[in-house]
């Protein structure tokens, strides 16, 4: 059985088609991804309080933490810096502030980011390509 959306750009007129791409059977591969990956997280220790989950989004242009979090972690942050984010569901949300110089400590490393905090956010921490800069941090996908 072909697949369903094979099938369908196979029924449309050659006009209609101008702007769709697919491959044909013949230089097809047998390559396919799973359906999710496992997050990427991370132990980090917050300004030397506790001890958080952070996930690794090398995506993601900033680090981020929720409010709940940086409240628990004692972490203060400039009211004078807000920035606007758009999400990758293309949703826009306004940022708390910025906290300046954060220390996060994995095992014996400890390097200072500057976090942007959020009122809500789908995870604790998030740390983004601020993070991977400045531990030159290397990805490789098995």
């Amino acid at each position: 059985m072909k697949d369903s959306v094979v099938q369908f750009l196979e029924t449309l007129h050659p006009s209609e088609r101008a702007y769709q791409v697919f491959a044909s059977e013949e230089c097809a591969r047998e390559a396919s991804a799973p359906e999710m990956a496992h997050l990427r997280v991370i132990p980090v220790l917050v300004n030397g309080v506790t001890e958080e989950e952070a996930l690794l989004d090398s995506g993601s242009q900033i680090v981020s933490m929720m409010r709940d979090v940086a409240a628990a972690n004692k972490i203060s942050w400039d009211p004078s810096l807000s920035i606007q984010l758009q999400s990758a569901n293309e949703s826009l949300s306004q940022t708390c502030r910025l906290a300046k110089n954060m220390p996060f400590t994995l095992g014996d490393v400890t390097v200072l980011l500057q976090a942007h905090i959020m009122e809500m956010a789908p995870y604790k921490i998030l740390l983004g390509r601020p993070f991977d800069t400045i531990t030159e941090s290397t990805i490789v996908n098995n």
